[in-house]
């Protein structure tokens, strides 16, 4: 199996040590590049071309978020995994509007960190479940706000089993339709909503009360 590449982003060079000797003992992850703030992320982006990159938000200079928004513009259809020490509501809604495939705090265990970068390489997003919990409870307190899209019943049926944490594979086994069946719902639901990926979907979609 070829391992997912990935690039970590941190300013703590132990940090990032910490994480490449957490990752090398994984046959399903190879470390290519780190960088140590979001002007040098950029620079080894080009160079190195990983699968994922792995990007802190507190950052000197440029902070994670513009360098996710830097890194949307220039590789839009790169998965970047957020990881923070704050798990504030509110922060993980702006990195996942922002264009995160999903975030994770630094206390991760490292099998979990695995599956993250597993599955965001595979196009799904991934949000820790210390941070899932607060996240849906701000959803849940938050008003409804008008928001003019129609889905149909399958499309209704897709985002929710992808709010449950189903891969593509999944779904389509659930649904008993096909894995490209699966994706271009997911791309309709994209368009519809405005969403750059599946977390941000599941994020908008939970917002405006279109799922539960």
């Amino acid at each position: 199996m070829t391992p997912v590449t990935i690039m970590i982003v941190d300013d703590h060079p132990v940090l990032r040590q910490g994480l490449r000797f957490m990752l090398q003992h994984s046959e399903e992850v190879e470390v290519v590049a780190e960088a140590s703030d979001g002007e040098e992320a950029l620079i080894r982006l080009a160079e190195s071309q990983p699968d994922v990159v792995l990007l802190d938000v507190k950052m000197p200079g440029m902070d994670g978020l513009t360098t996710l928004e830097l890194i949307r513009d220039a590789w839009p259809q790169l998965p970047v995994l957020i990881l923070s020490m704050y798990d504030d509501p509110e922060y993980v809604e702006q990195a996942l509007h922002t264009g995160a495939a999903g975030y994770l705090l630094k206390t991760v265990a490292p099998d979990e960190l695995v599956r993250a970068v597993g599955a965001a390489a595979g196009g799904a997003g991934y949000l820790q479940a210390e941070i899932t919990r607060p996240v849906l409870r701000r959803f849940a307190s938050l008003t409804p706000t008008d928001i003019k899209v129609t889905l149909s019943a399958r499309e209704r049926e897709v985002l929710q089993l992808v709010a449950d944490g189903m891969s593509t594979k999944q779904a389509a086994v659930a649904l008993e339709i096909s894995e490209s069946t699966v994706k271009t719902y997911l791309r309709q639901l994209f368009d519809k909503l405005g969403a750059t990926h599946r977390a941000h979907a599941v994020a908008l979609a939970l917002r405006h009360r279109i799922i539960e």
